[in-house]
């Protein structure tokens, strides 16, 4: 592995970075939910303050247009652009993006809008790490950028295990000991730094003390086929309300948004934001009516508000979605006197974890998210049973993960012209390239090989070299077939 002391301490030093400015970016989120609330009550009681919220949104609606007009790599929840600069699809101004994603992100939050602080924190780790580590030579730019996304998502959420299974399973593609070892540093580091600020508490307050029996475990499979089934349906409204809006000007698709979110402020303000309002109501003693209508108009203004193209993430929305369906199907089975109500948070967390299978198809990471957010793993058993159900559900429907599918769909509102320099590729398992010399290839036109990553190590590229499993290989490509040419590396080569 050979990971010296530079190195860890580059890490922590990245890891601190990200961590710091995801840390200030979730303090001042968590000042807004109150804040919406109290504006709803006041809203009730002093109408003539709806003239005042039209103003202030369409204020909103002007500052964060032309932040996007300035910077559009900030629009959405940020992690298809960290993959694509991942991939060598471009480079970007970490500096720039950093603090525009900052103020377009609260600016949105503050607007109500049904979207997640995750994709942010992971964009905004990103770019942290990511300009520190230039201005200091630390990392791999490569590595850093990784390093960045899973101490933002560590420290978002308190989550340091998720976000270092993310940033591998989602965004890196790459488990080689050096890699695991250094972004495990960073995560750690980031996370400690915000229990300075946050402490020690769960992100969901769900108690769960027993254990599912195995009587229960058929409802706990057909939850699984149920919560799969949502998951496709999620991921394709999201991609057909995004298809639909990019139709339409961009300062009209942020009307749009906000002119549902001061709809939703006048009658039914607990869709607003990211989902906390939400979770106040998943309990067993509330109305399996009121939460049916909860899920579906936060699934709708979840929609409209990642289809607008503002600035934010559907991650933590989708967590709470999951959670409302599960509260919905433990309500349905108290209602039929099918389980106890002791079980009413153990069908909630599955969900969760399943909705999250269905729709990132990153399912380790799933239950890992799970575990931290809710402290408990005494469902290991069903948590893995309903999120491989959920994966195989979405499967067998050839339904993409919802991330693959918006950076494969990804690109800019003004046709930027993207500075292709190089693609990189994980040899997966199966991969006929495994123990084969370069040269023995028969490789796309217009490809070339040029540096190969392995064990953490650069490895220069000839056509004598053998490839192995695990390998990151960087490609040289046209830069006018870039989509075509990834697609056809991945699908021949089984590369990722």
């Amino acid at each position: 592995m050979n990971i010296n002391p530079r190195e860890i301490l580059s890490g922590m030093i990245l890891g601190l970075s990200a961590g710091a400015v995801a840390i200030l970016y979730r303090y001042l989120l968590s000042l807004i939910d109150p804040f919406l609330l109290n504006l709803a009550g006041l809203v009730k009681t002093k109408p003539s303050i709806i003239a005042l919220c039209l103003v202030m949104l369409t204020m909103l609606a002007l500052i964060i247009n032309y932040l996007l007009k300035k910077e559009s790599l900030i629009a959405g929840s940020g992690i298809p652009q960290v993959e694509a600069e991942l991939n060598g699809m471009f480079k970007t101004n970490h500096l720039k993006i950093l603090l525009f994603k900052f103020i377009g992100g609260l600016l949105c939050a503050f607007g109500g809008l049904s979207l997640g602080r995750e994709g942010p924190s992971i964009q905004l780790g990103a770019m942290a790490a990511s300009y520190v580590n230039q201005k200091l030579s630390l990392l791999d730019e490569r590595l850093a950028l990784t390093v960045g996304s899973a101490s933002g998502l560590a420290a978002a959420f308190s989550a340091p295990l998720a976000g270092v299974m993310f940033a591998l399973e989602e965004l890196h593609h790459n488990f080689n000991s050096k890699v695991l070892v250094l972004v495990m540093i960073a995560a750690v580091s980031a996370d400690a730094f915000a229990s300075i600020f946050f402490g020690f508490a769960t992100s969901f307050n769900f108690v769960i003390n027993d254990k599912l029996a195995l009587e229960l475990y058929p409802l706990v499979m057909i939850e699984g086929i149920l919560i799969g089934l949502l998951g496709v349906f999620y991921n394709r409204m999201t991609l057909k309300f995004q298809s639909m809006f990019k139709k339409i000007p961009r300062i009209y698709r942020l009307a749009i948004a906000f002119a549902f979110s001061l709809l939703f402020l006048c009658f039914f303000p607990y869709v607003l934001g990211g989902g906390h309002l939400a979770l106040e109501y998943v309990r067993a003693d509330s109305l399996l009516s009121f939460i049916a209508l909860l899920l579906i108009l936060k699934l709708l203004f979840s929609f409209i508000s990642f289809g607008s193209g503002a600035v934010g993430g559907i991650f933590f929305p989708l967590l709470v979605i999951g959670s409302l369906f599960g509260s919905l199907y433990a309500l349905s089975l108290l209602e039929f006197n099918l389980i106890e109500q002791s079980y009413f948070y153990n069908f909630v967390i599955l969900a969760m974890a399943g909705f999250f299978s269905a729709i990132v198809r990153a399912p380790i990471t799933g239950i890992i998210l799970i575990f931290e957010m809710t402290g408990s793993l005494s469902n290991l058993l069903a948590l893995t049973l309903v999120s491989l159900i959920a994966y195989l559900v979405a499967e067998a429907m050839k339904c993409d993960p919802i991330y693959e599918s918006l950076l494969d769909n990804y690109q800019s509102e003004e046709e930027r012209s993207l500075e292709v320099e190089n693609i990189n590729l994980v040899i997966s398992y199966g991969s006929c390239l495994i123990d084969k010399m370069i040269r023995d290839i028969d490789w796309p036109m217009g490809v070339q090989v040029t540096m190969i990553l392995r064990h953490g190590e650069n490895v220069i590229a000839s056509g004598a070299t053998t490839l192995k499993m695990g390998d990151t290989l960087s490609f040289a490509i046209q830069k006018n077939n870039y989509y075509a040419i990834k697609k056809e590396l991945e699908e021949s080569f089984n590369l990722k």
